[in-house]
């Protein structure tokens, strides 16, 4: 079992799902409620990461600086507390996390894949509602937890 498999089923069995399988460029898609959706997968067999696509910048020039120069704000006032990447890459503004998961046994892995996972969708949330993607959500907190992530999470195919 490769070590990419290996830590989706980490996820997985932490979330209350069936094992997931990858698509055929090796990555696992991950689709939550409130339109959070979550990539996984490990480039180089030994580096799992975490990715989300938050928005795409407008077509606008002044309002594509505006939303860049909010997302600066944000980064720095929440540097401390959300520990995820957010970037620019190809217009779209995207949220990463890595992990060296070559550097862990398997059941480190087994321990650590869900907590990383969880802190990541909160991260993710976090952004959503920051960044006005969650319509209704006035708050930024941070709905994920140990014992709440399966009834919340869903497989994408």
């Amino acid at each position: 079992m490769s070590l990419s498999q290996h830590a989706a089923d980490a996820i997985t069995r932490a979330a209350g799902w069936a094992a997931a399988t990858p698509d055929d460029q090796g990555i696992f898609h991950f689709h939550l409620e409130e339109n959070l959706d979550m990539d996984f997968f490990c480039p180089d067999g030994r580096t799992g990461i975490f990715l989300s696509i938050l928005t795409t910048l407008p077509d606008q020039e002044t309002e594509a600086d505006q939303l860049v120069l909010r997302c600066a704000q944000y980064v720095v006032s929440s540097s401390k507390k959300h520990t995820s990447i957010l970037s620019l890459k190809s217009g779209r503004i995207q949220l990463h996390r890595t992990l060296g998961l070559d550097k862990l046994s398997k059941e480190e892995l087994s321990r650590t894949l869900p907590v990383v996972a969880r802190d990541f969708l909160n991260d993710l949330a976090w952004w959503h509602s920051a960044l006005g993607n969650q319509e209704g959500k006035s708050t930024l907190s941070s709905p994920f937890s140990i014992t709440g992530m399966s009834a919340n999470w869903s497989l994408r195919r």
